[in-house]
């Protein structure tokens, strides 16, 4: 085969679903998930697990020996996809890597579902640690994407062509329809070499752009798919019945058409609906033998790979002196922590999964005689009820794993201990805790990958979970009531106790399953929220001030640190910080952090990692554009929440027609008395009282309460730490207003804005005109009147939900809040309208993290009800 050129690959972004095209996949993958146990139900609703169990026992050691040999080709074969693929993008690498990414990946998506997405995201950890671009990883996944769905038509075509007399013989489809569908296939296959034998061509799938491979490439990846479905579909058929009827060739079509219907499911291995379409596609005398063939098809061809895998990348995570001299061996040992987070949250469920099938199902006759020789029946009637509670548990530590956290990775270890325990003790197989003892000793290797702080309280739930939890009880449940269906139900079933009661262990137990749901649903439930941040020692003010007066970055708002209301991460040196508070599952930042240039990106790195440590979301309130470039890096969205009004006061003045409105209040507070000057920082001790009194004054008129975070309020402490600009009339003070400033003078805001009683009309207008004019006059720049929320967002049907909803309330909410009013009131002052963000990760985070930031920047949420 000759050596390909480079290809020119160009990859554009894909948008992501909005949320209600993902419910509405999950909420089909679930009515395919039902109908398939259904159909399933359907099927074997009358047969006898017994016989199930019989009929697994009877394979043959030359069957089981054919199936894995048949495991061996199929993932053989899908390293010779990497290979290929890795030599066309022109990037060979050594086949041990290769071989070790395609087998890990392959494992774990064969089990986990959806294979084109999780594969490809597994082997772009690796290959991205290994020198390969995105743009080189996307093209690799397109080729082998592809050429897996090629090569099931070649395989199953070639099927339906050689065997279409025996597909009339077996399924009494017409000879003819049988050539004509393995023709089309066939026709497909050969549209797909000839399209990718003219090399050099650019083509466009799945949002990347890549040349042509040319005939040997495609020709090579298409015996390599071959191979692997060949594989695949031997595990199945070596243990099939002997009386199907069917040939392996006639097979083929059968096996691949079941493939495709679950993986359309959307399903982890298209688990129920491949089972459903075997069960209703393949004749036989003996559904049990069909069922047990099955279950045998799952072990060999998803669980022993998986745990394969599960072992090869435990053992990247034990050190290795030698090896982690060297920069590549280094780099495979933190990949691999990558994955034991998603890896152990399935080794979890599935040990869950299976300790509930256990206390469901017959237990096998010998084992469980033997345990009531030694052990007293009150130990084993209460280790099959506990076994099914820590079954029950593991499902849900398992979601902990999946979220990195540390709490998890230790209740994990415990109930794994417990269930190898009460698995031996209610009288089980001992290959059963065998199982879960190989479970415990890949978790226990992986201490590392789980980090973060947050209690398994904390736990996110979401809704694919949450039906796999549901999916798992229920389908355990269903096998236990298949189990006993030839009992009859007796009341007295529930309190016999008899080593051979197995009927009434199943009852308790699975009485057990929604007590044990409803108990963990109600202990979350009461469970407080994240309420802590870093834990640090209090920040000295002193430090505040000394930062803010030597600040290279950050705006005037970055003074709101004195409040006393917020928490401090500081950069290493002490001459940086961030300010933030926490609400909810969120670190909110008041706006960008102060501080030295050149500390900003790591001490924002610092702060995502800690908020991520502690199973927190980071997000920073209140940014303007320049920030968003450090947001982009950190991986966050922005979502634009209103605008602040900047007026330059390098052109304002009250001269021209424009000024007019302005030239007529400012001489009419003249005429009233009113004056204007700024008392000092620290200046304004004796003039404390009177400036309380106003304040109180003020929010009795505004019947409101002190708001925090993000403004300021009357506190002597803070006060005194900023000019005070004042309005007298006759010689006493009527309105007040503290200001901040940025280090170099050329951003000038105000915080508090307080009148009294004895205040006339346009005070606050003849406070503003004079501020700016003093401001000119001392060479600041630009004078912040603060923001107009919700102004200048989008309405247009195309933008985002938020940006829609938010224009809305904007339009519509004048009445409650005045949101244009606010926005005019500011808008004669001629400013230059600057955008603010909030930041936060994208997806369902965006919303709340709006919501969390109302309530704290409110003071609760009593306080979003409460004028300010």
């Amino acid at each position: 085969m000759s050596e390909p050129t480079v290809p020119l690959i160009s990859a554009s972004p894909k948008p992501a679903l909005p949320p209600w095209k993902r419910h509405a996949i999950l909420t089909v993958v679930a009515v395919l998930f039902v109908l398939a146990i259904v159909a399933i139900h359907t099927e074997i609703h009358h047969l006898s697990v017994h016989k199930i169990y019989a009929e697994l026992r009877a394979l043959s050691l030359e069957q089981i020996l054919l199936a894995l040999a048949g495991v061996a080709i199929s993932y053989l074969a899908v390293t010779g996809y990497d290979t290929l693929a890795l030599r066309y993008a022109g990037k060979p690498l050594a086949y041990a890597r290769t071989a070790f990414a395609s087998f890990t990946s392959y494992a774990l998506s064969n089990t986990l579902g959806l294979p084109l997405l999780t594969g490809s995201a597994v082997r772009y950890r690796l290959y991205s640690s290994w020198g390969l671009t995105g743009q080189e990883i996307g093209v690799h996944a397109v080729i082998t994407g592809v050429t897996l769905y090629v090569g099931a038509l070649a395989i199953g075509g070639t099927g339906l062509l050689v065997e279409a007399a025996r597909f009339e013989t077996v399924f009494h489809i017409p000879a003819a329809l049988a050539y004509l569908l393995g023709a089309a296939c066939l026709i497909a296959v050969c549209t797909f070499l000839f399209l990718a034998g003219q090399r050099g061509r650019t083509r466009h799938i799945r949002s990347v752009d890549f040349t042509t491979p040319g005939l040997p490439v495609a020709t090579g990846q298409l015996l390599v798919s071959m191979a692997d479905w060949a594989g695949a579909s031997l595990v199945l058929f070596a243990v099939l019945p002997p009386d199907t009827g069917l040939s392996y060739l006639a097979f083929l079509p059968v096996f691949v058409a079941a493939c495709f219907i679950g993986g359309i499911s959307g399903l982890p291995g298209g688990v129920g609906v491949f089972e459903a379409v075997i069960l209703l596609m393949v004749p036989t005398q003996s559904n049990e033998a069909l069922a047990a063939s099955l279950i045998a098809y799952r072990v060999l061809y998803y669980l022993i790979p998986l745990g394969v895998a599960a072992t090869l990348l435990a053992m990247h995570q034990v050190p290795h002196a030698g090896a982690q001299l060297k920069g590549a061996a280094a780099r495979a040992q933190d990949i691999t922590e990558i994955f034991a987070p998603t890896l152990f949250s399935v080794i979890a469920f599935v040990a869950g999964a299976f300790m509930l099938i256990s206390a469901t199902t017959p237990t096998l006759a010998g084992p469980l005689e033997a345990a009531g020789r030694i052990l007293p029946l009150p130990v084993i009637e209460l280790s099959h009820f506990l076994a099914s509670i820590v079954g029950v548990l593991l499902l849900i530590v398992a979601l902990g794993l999946r979220q990195k956290l540390d709490h998890a990775w230790t209740i994990g270890m415990i109930l794994l201990v417990l269930g190898i325990g009460l698995t031996l003790l209610k009288g089980a197989d001992p290959h059963e805790a065998v199982l879960l003892a190989v479970s415990l000793g890949l978790l226990a290797t992986s201490r590392k990958a789980f980090y973060r702080k947050t209690p398994l309280s904390q736990a996110r739930l979401n809704l694919p979970w949450v039906l796999a939890i549901l999916g798992a009880i229920s389908a355990a449940v269903w096998l236990g009531f298949f189990s006993y269906e030839h009992v009859a139900y007796r009341d007295e079933l529930w309190w016999s106790f008899s080593v051979n009661g197995q009927t009434s262990r199943f009852l308790r137990a699975t009485a057990a399953l929604p007590i044990v749901l409803l108990l963990v649903s109600l202990w979350r439930w009461l469970q407080p929220a994240i309420g802590k941040g870093i834990p640090s020692d209090p920040v000295d003010p002193a430090t505040l001030k000394q930062i803010l007066t030597t600040a290279e970055f950050g705006y005037s708002d970055g003074a709101l640190a004195l409040l006393g209301d917020k928490q401090f991460l500081m950069s290493p040196s002490g001459q940086s910080f961030i300010m933030y508070g926490v609400r909810g599952r969120h670190w909110i930042a008041m706006s960008e952090p102060v501080g030295k240039r050149d500390e900003i990106a790591p001490l924002l790195w610092t702060f995502r990692e800690q908020a991520d440590l502690y199973g927190a979301d980071p997000v920073f309130y209140s940014v303007r554009k320049e920030f968003l470039p450090l947001a982009l890096d950190l991986g966050l969205t922005a979502q634009k929440i209103g605008e602040t009004a900047l007026v330059p006061l390098a052109k304002f003045s009250l001269e021209g027609p424009a000024r007019s409105g302005l030239r007529a209040s400012h001489k009419r507070a003249l005429r009233d008395g009113l004056s204007f000057d700024v008392i000092p920082q620290g200046a304004c001790d004796d003039m404390l009282p009177t400036l309380h009194t106003i304040s109180d004054e003020w929010l009795d008129i505004h019947g409101g309460a002190e708001k925090s975070f993000s403004l300021g309020r009357f506190d002597p402490d803070y006060i005194r730490n900023f000019p005070i600009a004042v309005a007298r009339l006759d010689g006493n003070i009527v309105a007040f207003a503290n200001l901040m400033s940025t280090s170099d003078g050329r951003e000038m805001a105000i915080d508090l804005m307080r009148y009294g009683h004895a205040a006339p009309k346009g005070v606050m207008d003849f406070l503003f005109i004079e501020l700016m004019l003093w401001g000119k006059e001392k060479g600041v720049q630009a004078f912040d009147l603060g923001m107009a929320p919700l102004s200048g967002l989008e309405g247009h049907r195309l933008a985002t939900l938020t940006s829609k909803l938010g224009a809305f309330v904007y339009e519509h909410a004048n009445k409650i809040y005045g949101f244009e009013g606010l926005r005019n009131y500011k808008k004669k002052f001629d400013p230059d309208w600057e955008p603010l963000y909030l930041v936060a990760p994208a997806g369902l985070s965006l919303p709340i993290a709006l919501g969390d930031v109302a309530i704290l920047t409110s003071g609760g949420l009593k306080g979003m009800f409460t004028k300010g």
